[in-house]
Order: structure tokens, then C-alpha cells, then sequence
């Protein structure tokens, strides 16, 4: 989102006020990687809400690397239909501005909440993808800065505010690593179901002759090649979806 920034709740879980030259005329963060956070636009699964019958709203924003803590404290019906309207677990975006309270002695980052939606998976997806494109290269500005003393000031101040050095720079990356394998992993998920749909296709088009494949027979000859039969069950399901097959009699399939 335009004017928004991103950030990994991981790294933002550990941001403390922004100094007054990089605040500006607003409240702001910054984070151990050198992010000034002010407008924030961050996506992952909704976990945790609740709604009560004042005017305080509170929710649970969970990415690959942490939780993002959700709040408005202004009553706004709008913002209280659309929570209401989201189920658990379900994945969503939020738009909210960085701000911090203190729970004890530790201060705790949270977003104020200014706008939530429900998404799919792929904006999901796209989101960490591109976070971590983000977060790679300030981090890359970072471990400059570390080496030769010079970078822009928001990076000095956080190597100085939170003694920042080469380890927490890696675990950071690490951080960011591990959020995309999640991505990666559902990926090849994604590749091998294809594969697995491709291979049960081919089988119904050798096999199927003039009158069609019986579904007892295309288990038997997928479980030949190492396809149990719920794999089958969902496979000609999503084919029959595809318009990639039919069906010439109850459980009986033909190629398109």
C-alpha cells in the first residue's frame, strides 16, 4: 500500500520510541533494523479478537515471525462490523499506525487500527515476499553502516540505540529467511499437487477407453505408482473443477 511501510512482526516487536529528529511531528518507532515506523501496512492470520460492548477494539495479527498486536480505542462501527465479520482463523491485512504502550515495565508495540480485510493466501503471500525484499535490503544498508561508521541516520541511531552488530543483523536476516520458507514450502506443496493431478490425468486418458474409467480401477492404478486414495478422491475432484475431465456415469471419468 502506498505510503504504508512494511515490517515483519518479528522486528517490530522490539521497537522503542523514535528519537525526536527522526519522529518529526508525529509519533514513531524504530525497530532494531533501523525502520522508522509511523503508517504501517502489515498482513498475516487472525488469531485472536474481541470485541466488547465499549469502545476499545483488540485483535491478534500472526505473520511467519511473530504477532502483531491490534487495537482502536475510538469508537468506530465500521471497524467493529468488519472484525466481527472475520473468522478465526482467517487471513487478513491491517492498516494502523505504530504506537507503543507499557505492560509493566515493558513497553509493548501494537497497531492502531485504521482499516482491516479479509484476504486470500496469494495476498498473503505477496506480502511476506515483498517485506522480505524490503527488510533484506536495509539490512544490507545495515551491515555497510556496521563496517565503515557512515549510513543514514536512522540506521546510526538504531546501531547505537540498540547496540546493534553483524549477530543481530544475522538473526534478523535468519528471521526473514524463515519467513519465506513458508511461502517456498506451500510452493512446492502447490507444484507436487500438479504434479500428482497431471499423473492421475494421464491415467484416466490411457485407461479410460470408449466407456470411461471406474474410480476403483484409477485408485488401483494410482495407488500402483504411489497415490493413496484420498489424494485420488481430491485430485478428480479439482480436474472435474478444471474442466479437465467428466464424468460419463457415477464415478466413472473421460478426458475433455
Amino acid at each position: 500500500m502506498d505510503g504504508a511501510g512494511r515490517i515483519f512482526a518479528g522486528e517490530y516487536s522490539g521497537a522503542h520510541y523514535a528519537r525526536a529528529d527522526l519522529a518529526g511531528e508525529s509519533p514513531a518507532l524504530l525497530t532494531p533494523g533501523g525502520m522508522v515506523c509511523r503508517l504501517l501496512f502489515v498482513a498475516g492470520t487472525l488469531t485472536e479478537k474481541a470485541i466488547p460492548g465499549g469502545e476499545t477494539l483488540y485483535a491478534r495479527v500472526a505473520d511467519p515471525t511473530g504477532v502483531f498486536e491490534i487495537r482502536n480505542i475510538r469508537p468506530d462501527a465500521g471497524l467493529k462490523a468488519a472484525l466481527s465479520s472475520i473468522e478465526i482463523p482467517s487471513f487478513v491485512t491491517v492498516l494502523g499506525y505504530a504506537r507503543i504502550m507499557t505492560n509493566g515495565d515493558e513497553p509493548v508495540p501494537y497497531l492502531d487500527l485504521i482499516d482491516l480485510k479479509e484476504v486470500d493466501r496469494t495476498t498473503r503471500d505477496a506480502w511476506i515476499i515483498r517485506t522480505a525484499e524490503l527488510t533484506i535490503t536495509r539490512l544490507s544498508l545495515m551491515m555497510k553502516a556496521l563496517g565503515s561508521g557512515e549510513g543514514s541516520p536512522e540506521l546510526l541511531c538504531a546501531i547505537s540505540q540498540f547496540q546493534a552488530g553483524t549477530e543481530s543483523v544475522a538473526m534478523l536476516a535468519g528471521m526473514v529467511s524463515r519467513g519465506l520458507e513458508q511461502v517456498a514450502d506451500r510452493s512446492l506443496l502447490e507444484r507436487r499437487d500438479a504434479e500428482t493431478r497431471e499423473t492421475i490425468l494421464s491415467i484416466i486418458r490411457d485407461y479410460a477407453g470408449k466407456s470411461g474409467l471406474p474410480l476403483e480401477e484409477l485408485i488401483t492404478l494410482a495407488g500402483d505408482v504411489g497415490i493413496p486414495e484420498t489424494t485420488v478422491r481430491d485430485a478428480v475432484r479439482l480436474l472435474l473443477e478444471e474442466d479437465e475431465c467428466y464424468q460419463p456415469a457415477r464415478d466413472v471419468y473421460k478426458p475433455l
